[in-house]
Protein backbone atom coordinates (compact mmCIF):
# COMPACT_ATOMS: atom_id res chain seq x y z
CA UNK A 1 0.00 0.00 0.00
CA UNK A 2 1.10 3.26 -0.27
CA UNK A 3 1.32 6.18 2.31
CA UNK A 4 -0.43 9.53 1.61
CA UNK A 5 0.85 10.71 4.65
CA UNK A 6 -0.56 14.20 4.15
CA UNK A 7 -3.79 13.09 3.85
CA UNK A 8 -3.66 10.13 6.47
CA UNK A 9 -3.90 7.19 4.65
CA UNK A 10 -2.97 4.04 2.66
CA UNK A 11 -4.20 3.10 -0.77
CA UNK A 12 -3.12 0.14 -2.51
CA UNK A 13 -3.10 0.52 -6.50
CA UNK A 14 -4.32 -3.09 -7.04
CA UNK A 15 -7.67 -3.55 -5.46
CA UNK A 16 -8.38 0.04 -5.04
CA UNK A 17 -8.39 -0.28 -1.12
CA UNK A 18 -8.05 2.94 1.31
CA UNK A 19 -6.87 2.24 5.20
CA UNK A 20 -7.27 5.55 7.37
CA UNK A 21 -4.77 5.62 9.63
CA UNK A 22 -7.12 7.30 12.37
CA UNK A 23 -10.88 6.66 13.46
CA UNK A 24 -13.34 6.93 11.01
CA UNK A 25 -13.88 10.92 10.80
CA UNK A 26 -17.24 12.58 9.67
CA UNK A 27 -15.70 15.78 9.38
CA UNK A 28 -19.19 17.81 9.58
CA UNK A 29 -20.21 15.41 6.33
CA UNK A 30 -23.61 13.93 7.04
CA UNK A 31 -25.18 11.68 3.97
CA UNK A 32 -28.74 12.36 2.90
CA UNK A 33 -29.39 9.54 0.22
CA UNK A 34 -26.89 7.26 -1.83
CA UNK A 35 -28.26 8.02 -5.00
CA UNK A 36 -24.77 6.45 -7.04
CA UNK A 37 -25.65 9.58 -9.40
CA UNK A 38 -21.99 10.10 -10.23
CA UNK A 39 -18.92 8.33 -10.00
CA UNK A 40 -16.01 9.30 -7.86
CA UNK A 41 -12.99 10.93 -9.73
CA UNK A 42 -10.43 9.26 -7.61
CA UNK A 43 -12.04 5.88 -7.02
CA UNK A 44 -15.07 5.69 -8.89
CA UNK A 45 -17.34 4.62 -5.92
CA UNK A 46 -20.63 6.34 -6.69
CA UNK A 47 -20.88 9.36 -5.00
CA UNK A 48 -23.66 10.20 -2.28
CA UNK A 49 -25.56 13.24 -1.55
CA UNK A 50 -24.48 14.89 1.43
CA UNK A 51 -24.84 17.66 4.20
CA UNK A 52 -21.70 19.74 5.03
CA UNK A 53 -22.05 21.59 8.50
CA UNK A 54 -25.27 21.43 8.35
CA UNK A 55 -25.17 24.08 5.68
CA UNK A 56 -24.60 23.29 2.11
CA UNK A 57 -25.14 20.22 -0.24
CA UNK A 58 -22.09 18.38 -1.15
CA UNK A 59 -21.34 14.92 -2.68
CA UNK A 60 -19.17 12.78 -1.04
CA UNK A 61 -17.53 9.68 -1.41
CA UNK A 62 -18.17 6.86 0.98
CA UNK A 63 -14.79 5.07 0.40
CA UNK A 64 -12.00 7.64 0.32
CA UNK A 65 -13.90 10.27 2.12
CA UNK A 66 -13.62 12.97 -0.86
CA UNK A 67 -15.89 15.77 -1.09
CA UNK A 68 -17.15 17.62 -4.15
CA UNK A 69 -18.58 21.03 -3.32
CA UNK A 70 -19.83 24.10 -5.39
CA UNK A 71 -16.90 26.50 -5.74
CA UNK A 72 -20.11 29.33 -4.57
CA UNK A 73 -19.86 27.49 -0.96
CA UNK A 74 -16.41 26.46 -0.49
CA UNK A 75 -15.46 30.61 0.09
CA UNK A 76 -18.45 30.13 3.22
CA UNK A 77 -17.58 26.57 4.13
CA UNK A 78 -13.61 27.62 4.56
CA UNK A 79 -14.06 31.20 6.18
CA UNK A 80 -16.97 29.61 8.81
CA UNK A 81 -14.22 26.69 9.67
CA UNK A 82 -11.09 28.73 10.29
CA UNK A 83 -13.75 31.31 12.58
CA UNK A 84 -15.03 28.82 14.39
CA UNK A 85 -11.47 26.59 14.88
CA UNK A 86 -10.32 26.70 18.45
CA UNK A 87 -7.17 23.95 18.30
CA UNK A 88 -3.60 24.83 17.81
CA UNK A 89 -2.47 25.71 14.32
CA UNK A 90 -0.55 23.32 11.95
CA UNK A 91 2.06 24.14 10.10
CA UNK A 92 1.46 23.42 6.32
CA UNK A 93 3.34 20.42 4.89
CA UNK A 94 5.03 21.07 1.54
CA UNK A 95 3.02 20.11 -1.26
CA UNK A 96 3.73 16.70 -3.15
CA UNK A 97 4.69 17.86 -6.66
CA UNK A 98 3.19 13.88 -7.38
CA UNK A 99 -0.28 15.27 -6.63
CA UNK A 100 0.32 18.15 -9.62
CA UNK A 101 0.23 15.46 -11.83
CA UNK A 102 -2.75 13.55 -11.28
CA UNK A 103 -5.68 13.53 -13.58
CA UNK A 104 -9.06 13.29 -12.40
CA UNK A 105 -12.38 13.41 -14.11
CA UNK A 106 -15.21 15.49 -13.30
CA UNK A 107 -17.77 13.71 -12.02
CA UNK A 108 -20.83 15.35 -13.41
CA UNK A 109 -19.53 16.50 -16.70
CA UNK A 110 -16.72 14.06 -17.30
CA UNK A 111 -14.27 16.44 -18.56
CA UNK A 112 -10.74 16.30 -17.22
CA UNK A 113 -10.55 18.96 -14.01
CA UNK A 114 -7.96 21.51 -13.38
CA UNK A 115 -5.29 20.24 -10.78
CA UNK A 116 -3.55 23.14 -9.12
CA UNK A 117 -2.10 24.40 -5.93
CA UNK A 118 -4.91 26.61 -3.57
CA UNK A 119 -3.58 29.63 -3.00
CA UNK A 120 -5.18 30.05 0.25
CA UNK A 121 -4.34 28.78 3.58
CA UNK A 122 -3.12 24.97 4.07
CA UNK A 123 -0.85 24.58 0.96
CA UNK A 124 -3.15 21.85 -0.31
CA UNK A 125 -3.97 21.03 -4.15
CA UNK A 126 -7.60 21.08 -5.21
CA UNK A 127 -9.16 20.19 -8.16
CA UNK A 128 -11.39 22.21 -10.16
CA UNK A 129 -14.31 22.04 -12.91
CA UNK A 130 -14.85 25.62 -14.25
CA UNK A 131 -17.80 23.97 -16.53
CA UNK A 132 -19.59 22.83 -13.48
CA UNK A 133 -18.45 25.61 -11.04
CA UNK A 134 -17.06 22.86 -8.75
CA UNK A 135 -14.19 21.74 -6.28
CA UNK A 136 -12.51 18.55 -5.70
CA UNK A 137 -11.25 18.02 -1.72
CA UNK A 138 -9.74 14.83 -1.16
CA UNK A 139 -9.73 13.29 2.43
CA UNK A 140 -7.78 15.70 5.10
CA UNK A 141 -7.61 18.31 2.58
CA UNK A 142 -10.54 20.60 3.90
CA UNK A 143 -8.57 19.55 7.60
CA UNK A 144 -5.62 20.77 6.52
CA UNK A 145 -7.24 24.43 5.47
CA UNK A 146 -8.69 24.99 8.39
CA UNK A 147 -5.76 23.95 10.62
CA UNK A 148 -3.37 26.41 8.87
CA UNK A 149 -1.79 29.83 10.54
CA UNK A 150 -3.60 32.63 10.31
CA UNK A 151 -5.53 36.02 11.88
CA UNK A 152 -8.28 34.57 10.74
CA UNK A 153 -8.46 31.89 12.98
CA UNK A 154 -10.30 31.72 15.62
CA UNK A 155 -11.96 34.81 15.37
CA UNK A 156 -15.39 34.11 15.83
CA UNK A 157 -14.49 33.32 19.65
CA UNK A 158 -12.05 36.73 19.94
CA UNK A 159 -13.25 39.54 21.92
CA UNK A 160 -15.06 42.12 19.43
CA UNK A 161 -13.47 45.71 19.51
CA UNK A 162 -14.97 48.35 20.68
CA UNK A 163 -16.78 50.68 18.28
CA UNK A 164 -14.69 54.10 16.88
CA UNK A 165 -16.27 56.30 19.17
CA UNK A 166 -15.00 54.40 22.46
CA UNK A 167 -11.16 54.37 20.72
CA UNK A 168 -8.98 56.93 23.10
CA UNK A 169 -7.48 59.82 20.55
CA UNK A 170 -4.21 60.97 22.07
CA UNK A 171 -3.87 64.45 22.93
CA UNK A 172 -0.21 65.68 22.34
CA UNK A 173 -0.32 67.52 18.42
CA UNK A 174 1.93 66.58 15.94
CA UNK A 175 0.17 67.98 13.04
CA UNK A 176 -0.55 72.10 12.53
CA UNK A 177 -4.17 71.15 12.38
CA UNK A 178 -3.80 70.13 16.15
CA UNK A 179 -4.12 66.35 15.99
CA UNK A 180 -1.99 63.67 15.28
CA UNK A 181 -0.68 61.52 12.20
CA UNK A 182 -3.10 58.69 13.34
CA UNK A 183 -6.02 61.51 13.63
CA UNK A 184 -5.08 63.35 10.45
CA UNK A 185 -5.05 59.94 8.86
CA UNK A 186 -8.27 58.81 10.45
CA UNK A 187 -10.22 61.95 9.45
CA UNK A 188 -8.93 61.07 5.66
CA UNK A 189 -10.58 58.36 5.34
CA UNK A 190 -14.06 59.57 7.23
Amino acid sequence: MELFERRRYFFCKYCGTFHFIESVETNGVQVLERSGSAPCPVCTTPLAKALLDNVHTIEFCEQCRGVLVPRSAFGDVVNTRRAFATGQPVPPSPLDDRELHRRVVCPRCQGQMDVHPYYGPGNIVIDTCSRCDVIWLDFGELKQVTDAPGRDRGTRFAPAKPPEEARPRRTHSVTPGGGTLLDLFEDLLS
